[in-house]
């Protein structure tokens, strides 16, 4: 199982560990085994999958996109709030 546990070790983006498990409740412990259970489960289903089909190479798929999006613009969101919040903080200020 040790194997299976991609990042675990890494900070997560609160620049926090991910708690100790020698510090959890038995409840804690108890979630925490059941989550590596589905894990394990999960990642040895999926390779025999792959066996199953006799694959063993990656294969990309690249979309040939959809025609009917072929004039979108991506939007950013996260500027569009800011200017937003912005012009708020300006108009109350005034």
């Amino acid at each position: 199982m040790s194997g299976l546990r991609l990042g675990m070790s890494q900070m997560n983006g609160n620049n926090r560990r991910p708690p100790n498990i020698s510090r959890m409740s038995s409840n804690d412990k108890s979630a925490h085994a059941q989550h590596d259970e589905i894990i394990k489960y999960i990642y040895e289903s999926w390779s025999k999958v792959e066996m199953d089909r006799g694959s063993n190479s990656v294969r990309y798929y690249q979309d040939e996109g959809a025609h009917h999006l072929k004039d979108f613009q991506p939007f950013d969101l996260e500027a569009y709030w800011g200017r937003r919040l912005h012009q708020n903080v300006q108009q109350q200020h005034s």
